[in-house]
């Protein structure tokens, strides 16, 4: 099977699940140097696919990634990434946003930040950009779950 078979498949695979869901919507899919194959869903109720800081469409990216896995059936992995409306492009730029204010806070005040509680999949994002970005802080997650957040301080 082509990828491009498999991309028209996985389309699909998504247009039918949200067919289901009783969502509109279409999907377009392009390919990122950095990000691989994504596709992007449009539909008028984002909102309700998006969910509160993306953990639906984190649940719907698991769901259509194993259904995905199961009608496939390659030999080999198919990796992408599902967005809404570009919620994830939109949600990685207000991370790193956040990060930054939160870094130029430290370094005038020299006290430890507390960003607001997010999910796993967006703390990951911040530690990344905190350490390629800002060598002169470090980090770490504080909290249970759903209410884990990144403290950031300097290093000594």
């Amino acid at each position: 099977m082509t990828d491009y078979e498999k991309i028209e498949q996985t389309k699909n695979i998504i247009l039918e699940l949200l067919q289901q869901m009783g969502f509109h919507a279409t999907v377009e899919f392009e390919e990122s140097i950095t990000k691989g194959l994504i596709f992007n869903i449009s539909t008028p109720d984002s909102y309700l696919l998006i969910g509160r800081q993306g953990t639906t469409l984190h649940s719907l990216q698991v769901m259509v990634q194993a259904l995905a896995g199961r009608r496939l059936q390659s030999e080999s992995p198919f990796w992408f990434t599902l967005d809404v409306d570009d919620y994830k492009r939109k949600r990685e730029w207000f991370l790193k946003e956040t990060t930054n204010g939160a870094v130029q806070q430290l370094k005038r005040t020299g006290r430890a930040v507390a960003l607001e509680p997010m999910p796993n999949y967006d703390r990951r994002l911040v530690h990344a950009y905190l350490q390629e970005r800002h060598p002169e802080v470090e980090s770490y997650s504080i909290g249970q779950e759903p209410h884990r957040k990144i403290v950031i301080k300097l290093k000594r």
